[in-house]
């Protein structure tokens, strides 16, 4: 068996136990967002690239870090050396595949289930003020979130249960160089050219961008749906991409679990 039920909902309730995540995501993932959608609407303007980035991957990200951050833990008992702890509730030893899988499975639910559930809200606030969105554009929205909290959850088990202290430092540098590019705008200068140390910010400021857009699309790839249901040509390379990015990210997260210690004594 890959899927544990016991370890599932081990999950889902120290994800959701906590008042303080549970406020966090509900003001990051909803009250503002939404507030934002709604502040656009009354006054007739457009969305602006912070609620963009709010109901996109890195709302998700967002959701994901504090409702899901600390789940994989490192013990299944009471008696570890830190982390999340699983009561001993098996009447069988339980395999690194099952517990890597079910704790990607149910980040994944939550996580996905969030913010699918933000777009939708935030498409029927639209509703109300004379926008459209087709089913399936909305369809599409859904399936994106939870597309994107797939990903983003074998990334961050990967990156919980491998302990090595290079490889976590990495990935951490990895995913706010990745942030930075989704959160800052374009740059672009009008006018008379620039020369000195404005030209060597501006070029500076150029790469990292162009650093950040190609580090998320080798290590956080994604689906647009939408663009992909409707285009006249099918490209196979965005699924690959994910999938094959999504598969590894899970193979590297079994293999490193299997070369730790799992603790099956009781205080």
């Amino acid at each position: 068996m890959w899927f544990n039920k016991s370890i599932c909902k081990f999950t889902v309730m120290s994800a959701c136990l906590d008042p303080m995540k549970l406020i966090y995501v509900a003001l990051l993932g909803f009250v503002v967002p939404i507030g934002m959608k709604l502040a656009a609407l009354f006054h007739g303007a457009s969305d602006s690239q912070t609620f963009e980035m709010l109901t996109g991957k890195v709302g998700v990200s967002f959701i994901m870090m504090v409702l899901c951050l600390g789940l994989a833990g490192n013990s299944t008992t009471q008696s570890g050396r830190g982390g999340e702890y699983l009561p001993l509730l098996f009447s069988r030893p339980i395999s690194r595949t099952e517990y890597v899988i079910t704790k990607w499975v149910t980040i994944t639910i939550i996580g996905g289930a969030l913010a699918a559930l933000q777009n939708v809200l935030v498409c029927i606030c639209g509703f109300f003020f004379g926008e459209t969105t087709s089913a399936l554009g909305l369809l599409s929205l859904v399936i994106e979130r939870f597309l994107d909290a797939g990903i983003l959850s074998a990334g961050m088990l990967l990156a919980m249960l491998n302990k090595h202290p290079v490889f976590q430092i990495i990935s951490i540098c990895a995913f706010y160089v990745w942030m930075i590019g989704q959160t800052v705008p374009p740059v672009s200068v009008a006018g008379p050219q620039i020369e000195g140390v404005d030209k060597l910010a501006l070029d500076a400021t150029k790469i990292m961008l162009d650093t950040s857009q190609a580090m998320g699309d080798l290590v956080l790839p994604a689906i647009n749906i939408y663009d992909m249901v409707n285009s006249s040509r099918f490209s196979i390379l965005p699924p690959v991409a994910y999938f094959s990015t999504l598969m590894l990210y899970l193979a590297l997260a079994i293999a490193a679990t299997n070369k730790r210690e799992f603790f099956y004594g009781t205080n």
